[in-house]
C-alpha cells in the first residue's frame, strides 16, 4: 500500500512537471530562435527637421524588416574645418529624433542611430567627403567630434537605442585609433548599448581600433565585374562570397561580430561598377538592381554569423509622395521588382548566432585574405604590406604559409603592374 501511495505521488508530480518543464524549453526556445536583424536604412533628412516618419517606418516594419537604422545628416562646412553642425534642413530636432525613435519601438523594430557627417556641398563636390576630411586643427576637431557623439549617444540611451555608430566611411582618422578609442570610452560613459563604427569597402586595411567598439560596421559598395556591361550570376556570387570573408577576416583580427550597415544599389545601369554613386546620370535598369540584390541575399542568407544587415535606402526625397516607383532610380525598392526580393530576404528563416561560423571558416576567410595581399605584392610595383598582415603572419605562421601555397598555383605574371595604375 505504502508503495502504491508513492508511484501515485510521483506519478502526480510528474504530470504537474511536465508543464513547467515544457515551460522552460519554449523559454529556451524563444531566446535561442531570435531572427537575425535584418531592415532597412531610414534617412532623416526629408528636408523639414520636425517631419514625421511615422508612414516610413510603418511601410519598414511591413516589409518583415525587424530593424531599422534610423540615419540623420550632420555637417561640416568644409574639409578643413573643425566644427560640427547640425544640417539646416537635413538634420533632425531632438524632439523629432525622440519621437522616431518611440515611434520605431512602439513597431517592435530594433534601432541603430546613424548619425553621419557630410560636408555643405557633398552632392556636388566630387574630390571632398567625409572619407578624406583633413581638419586643420586635428585637436580642435576631434574635441568636437567627441563632444557631438557623446550628446547624441546621451539621447541614444534615454531612448533605448540598441546600436549607436560614431562614424562611417572616414579613412582619413584612421590613422588616430587612439583618438578614437578615447571617443568610444566617452561615449560609454553615457550609452550602455553596443558601440559600432563602418568601415568603407576600400578602408579595411587601414582600420586598427576595432578592439574600441562593441561590433565593427561594413558599407559594401564593393564593385563587381567592372570592366563588363553586365555581371554574370558567378561573379555577383563570387564577389559576395569575397564580403563575407571580408568580414570573418575582421572577426578573426578583432574578435567582435561584424554587421553590414548599409548594402544597396541603385536602378541605373552598371549599378554593380560603382553602388556608391549617388550623382550618376547612367539610364534607368529595374532589372540590374534585381539581379545584384538577389545575388547578395543568395550569399547573405548563409551569413547567419553576422551581427545584422541594412538595405541601404529607404528612398530619397521622403517629403515627394510616392517614393520609388517604376521610374525611380534611387536605391528605393518601392514599387520595383526588387521590393520582392527585399521581403523575402527578410522573411528567411535566419536567427540571431544560431549557426555560429566554424573555426575552418574563419580561418579560410583569412587565408584567402592573406593571399590577395601577397597577391598585390606580387602584380604590383606600389604595393605593400599592411602592418596589420604583417603581424598577424608573425603570430600565426602556418596562415601565411597556407596562402602562399595558394599564389604557388597560379601562373606568374609578365610583369608587375606600373606605380600608379588603377588597381
Amino acid at each position: 500500500m505504502r508503495g502504491s501511495a508513492t508511484r501515485k505521488l510521483l506519478a502526480a508530480a510528474a504530470l504537474l512537471a511536465l508543464p513547467i518543464a515544457l515551460g522552460v524549453i519554449r523559454r529556451k526556445t524563444r531566446t535561442r530562435l531570435v531572427p537575425q536583424p535584418r531592415g532597412m536604412v531610414l534617412g532623416l533628412y526629408a528636408g523639414l527637421p520636425d517631419y514625421d516618419y511615422g508612414e516610413e517606418l510603418a511601410r519598414i516594419r511591413g516589409t518583415g524588416a525587424t530593424a531599422v537604422s534610423l540615419q540623420a545628416i550632420y555637417r561640416m562646412d568644409r574639409h578643413d574645418s573643425v566644427e560640427i553642425r547640425r544640417h539646416p534642413t537635413s538634420s533632425p530636432t531632438e524632439l523629432g529624433l525622440r519621437r522616431t525613435f518611440r515611434q520605431a519601438k512602439a513597431l517592435g523594430l530594433r534601432m541603430m542611430f546613424f548619425p553621419t557627417l557630410n560636408l555643405r556641398d557633398e552632392a556636388e563636390n566630387a574630390t571632398w567627403w567625409r572619407g578624406n576630411i583633413q581638419p586643420k586643427d586635428w585637436d580642435a576637431w576631434w574635441s568636437n567630434y567627441t563632444a557631438f557623439n557623446v550628446d547624441l549617444a546621451r539621447l541614444a540611451q534615454e531612448e533605448g537605442v540598441e546600436w549607436f555608430s560614431v562614424g562611417t566611411e572616414m579613412e582619413s582618422t584612421h590613422r588616430f585609433p587612439d583618438q578614437w578609442r578615447r571617443l568610444c570610452a566617452e561615449v560609454r560613459k553615457v550609452y550602455k548599448g553596443k558601440v559600432t563604427y563602418s568601415v568603407n569597402f576600400d578602408s579595411h586595411d587601414s582600420f586598427t581600433f576595432g578592439d574600441a567598439l562593441d561590433v565593427i560596421g561594413m558599407n559594401t559598395y564593393d564593385p563587381i565585374a567592372k570592366y563588363d556591361d553586365y555581371p554574370t550570376e558567378t561573379q555577383v556570387r563570387d564577389a559576395w562570397w569575397w564580403i563575407v570573408y571580408k568580414a570573418r577576416t575582421l572577426e578573426a583580427r578583432f574578435r567582435k561580430p561584424v554587421m553590414i550597415t548599409e548594402v544597396g544599389y541603385p536602378s541605373v545601369a552598371h549599378a554593380h561598377v560603382g553602388p556608391w554613386d549617388f550623382r550618376t546620370e547612367k539610364p534607368l535598369d529595374l532589372d540590374l538592381q534585381n539581379f545584384l540584390v538577389r545575388g547578395a541575399f543568395g550569399v547573405l542568407r548563409h551569413w547567419s554569423d553576422g551581427e545584422a544587415v541594412f538595405y541601404y535606402l529607404y528612398g530619397e526625397n521622403l517629403n515627394e509622395k510616392p517614393v520609388g516607383g517604376p521610374r525611380d532610380r534611387t536605391y528605393a525598392i518601392w514599387g520595383k521588382p526588387v521590393e520582392a526580393e527585399v521581403k523575402a530576404y527578410f522573411a528567411l528563416p535566419i536567427f540571431e548566432g544560431h549557426i555560429p561560423p566554424r573555426p575552418e571558416n574563419i580561418r579560410e576567410a583569412m587565408v584567402q585574405t592573406l593571399t590577395s595581399q601577397h597577391r598585390r605584392l606580387r602584380d604590383y610595383e606600389d604595393a605593400s604590406l599592411p602592418e596589420w598582415v604583417v603581424a598577424w603572419e608573425a603570430a600565426h605562421p602556418a596562415d601565411r604559409a597556407a596562402a602562399l601555397r595558394i599564389l604557388a598555383e597560379e601562373p606568374l605574371p609578365a610583369r608587375k603592374i606600373p606605380k600608379g595604375s588603377p588597381r
